[in-house]
C-alpha cells in the first residue's frame, strides 16, 4: 500500500511517521474533554508519563482488546523534543456511564483471564506509570502485602511533598502501616494460602471508561496498570 500520511496539517513529523501505512491525515481538531489534562512541555516527566501509558494501555489491551483502544506509538516530537506523545485507536464515545452489568463483566474477565501471567510472577509494573503527574512505585515484590505498602507510601510522599507535614496524618498512616495494612493483607500470604497477582487498571473512575457510541460496548483507557490483588 502507497503511503499517503502527509505533514500538510501541521503534525510533527514523528507523529506521523508512527502513523500506520496508507493513511491520510486530512484534518486536525480537538476531540472530547479531559479532566486533568493539557498539552504542555514537561521535559523527562512528560516522555516517562507516554512511556508508561503505552506500555499500561498495551498490557490492558492483550487481555481486553474489546474494551481498550489499540496502542499504536508513543515517542516524543522533532520539532519540540520536550513535548511528547501518546497514540492510540479513536472510539466515538458518549459521555454517559458504562451499563454496569457490561463494565463488571469486562473487569472481571480481564482479572481473570490475566490471573498467574505476571510475567515473573510477581506484583508490580516493569515500566514506571502516573497518577496523573504522579509517579508510581512499580517495584517488583513476592509480597502482596510490602508491595502495597510501598505504593501508598510514595503517595503519601507526594502528599506530604505538595501540603507539608500533618501531625494527624502522621498518626493515622502509622497505625495503617502498623496494624491495619499487617492484618489486612498478610493472611491472604501466610498460613498456606496465596494469591496470584493478575492485571489491575487501578484508575477505574467514570472518567476513565465511556460507552462506545455504536456498541455502548464500555471502553477502558488512561489505566496505570500493574500486577496486583482483584480486589
Amino acid at each position: 500500500m502507497t503511503d499517503t500520511r502527509s505533514s500538510e496539517v501541521g503534525i510533527d513529523e514523528n507523529v506521523l511517521a508512527k502513523l500506520p501505512e496508507g493513511v491520510k491525515v486530512l484534518s486536525v481538531s480537538p476531540s472530547g474533554a479531559s479532566a486533568w489534562v493539557q498539552t504542555g512541555a514537561i521535559g523527562d516527566r512528560g516522555r516517562e508519563m507516554m512511556r508508561g501509558t503505552f506500555h499500561s494501555e498495551e498490557t490492558l489491551y492483550a487481555f481486553a482488546p474489546n474494551n481498550v483502544p489499540k496502542p499504536l506509538a508513543w515517542g516524543s516530537y522533532k520539532q519540540e523534543p520536550d513535548s511528547h506523545f501518546y497514540m492510540c485507536d479513536f472510539y466515538d464515545m458518549t459521555d454517559d456511564l458504562p451499563d454496569i452489568a457490561r463494565f463488571c463483566t469486562v473487569v472481571a474477565k480481564m482479572h481473570l483471564d490475566s490471573m498467574g501471567k505476571s510475567p515473573n510472577g510477581q506484583y508490580g509494573f516493569p515500566v514506571t506509570t502516573h497518577l496523573a503527574y504522579v509517579d508510581n512505585d512499580n517495584s517488583w515484590s513476592d509480597s502482596w502485602e510490602e508491595w502495597y505498602a510501598r505504593a501508598l507510601k510514595r503517595m503519601l510522599q507526594e502528599e506530604e511533598k505538595s501540603h507539608g507535614p500533618d501531625d494527624e496524618l502522621k498518626e493515622l498512616t502509622n497505625a495503617m502501616f502498623e496494624k491495619v495494612i499487617p492484618r489486612l493483607l498478610r493472611p491472604l500470604e501466610t498460613g498456606g494460602r496465596q494469591i496470584k497477582p493478575c492485571l489491575i487498571h487501578s484508575d477505574l473512575w467514570p472518567g476513565n471508561v465511556k460507552p462506545d457510541a455504536e456498541t455502548d460496548e464500555p471502553i477502558i483507557f488512561d489505566s496505570c496498570a500493574f500486577w496486583g490483588h482483584n480486589e
